[in-house]
């Protein structure tokens, strides 16, 4: 685990009109944590190096013919979670993302590990009782325990169906017997990564089981490793980056409204640099899809 650096300078090397914090439609919230990571290490430095990758993103975006930024990027600075035990770190996401909810900001998590998605889903659910998550992942996270934490990386939607949440989960294709056992008894909306495939029209049957108000958390992993190999738990067959950017065009057209997000499990590869700016570059794309006044 890395203790959290300073962030200087603006996210995506954004002019000052565009990064004032007062301005800024956007809040970037970085919680750089690896408390319950099981396989490789390294999304702790998740949080940095899509800052650092964020400086080579063009302001204007070819495919959308515009330029995102414009709305406002801000962020504070990363949050101090190395020393916290995993509720505890979720705890911190929580509170982090209500102060931006509370200012009026669209809060955008940036972990770190998976676990800490709970923290922000749970303070957006407070805000808008009839969210909805969008799930995007190669594993179901529903597991009860994991190796006896209940706030594992392994746990996370499991958590967040605790709170009575709807998640629809896209992309899986790694589970548990347990995890699918619990999916077939209580008929969870689960698209399975290896169906998906011979399946045409999957974004408007996804975009048809969401409300009018979604909350999305992308864990990196739902990419095929050819396109993102910096993650701790890669799993191969998964999406190309213009399939999942087609499903987000998909539900932005369809008028759902992007109450937070976050993006987690960037796990650096030294040396290269593919995962952490396709990780900026979408994450650039996705604001400006949702939230640029069209």
């Amino acid at each position: 685990m890395c203790s959290a650096s300073k962030w200087q300078g603006a996210l995506y090397e954004l002019p000052p009109e565009w990064a004032d914090p007062e301005k800024a439609k956007v809040l970037v919230i970085p919680a750089p944590y690896e408390g319950t990571v099981s396989y490789g290490k390294g999304t702790a430095k998740g949080p940095e190096a899509i800052f650092r990758a964020s400086q080579e993103v063009e302001h204007f975006d070819i495919e959308l013919g515009t330029i995102p930024a414009q709305i406002g990027f801000s962020y504070i600075q990363p949050l101090a979670l190395e020393n916290l035990k995993p509720e505890q770190a979720v705890q911190a996401v929580e509170k982090a993302t209500i102060d931006a909810l509370q200012k009026g900001k669209k809060p955008v998590m940036l972990g770190g590990e998976h676990s800490l998605s709970a923290g922000s889903i749970r303070a957006v659910r407070e805000f808008c009782k009839e969210v909805m998550v969008l799930h995007l992942d190669a594993h179901a996270d529903l597991r009860q325990e994991y190796e006896g934490e209940p706030w594992s990386h392994a746990c996370v939607m499991r958590r967040v169906h605790d709170l009575g949440v709807k998640v629809v989960s896209v992309g899986i294709r790694n589970i548990s017997a347990p995890e699918y056992s619990f999916c077939r008894e209580k008929k969870l909306p689960v698209y399975f990564m290896h169906r998906l495939r011979s399946l045409s029209g999957w974004e408007e049957m996804v975009a048809r089981e969401l409300g009018s108000e979604i909350y999305i958390t992308l864990d990196l992993d739902v990419l095929d490793p050819a396109c993102m190999p910096g993650t701790g738990t890669p799993e191969p067959g998964g999406m190309s980056y213009l399939q999942l950017l087609n499903l987000f065009k998909t539900l932005a057209r369809s008028g759902k409204q992007l109450l937070g997000m976050d993006m987690v499990e960037l796990a650096p590869i030294p040396g290269q640099q593919v995962s952490e700016f396709t990780a900026a570059r979408l994450l650039y794309q996705m604001m400006g899809l949702f939230w640029l006044e069209k």
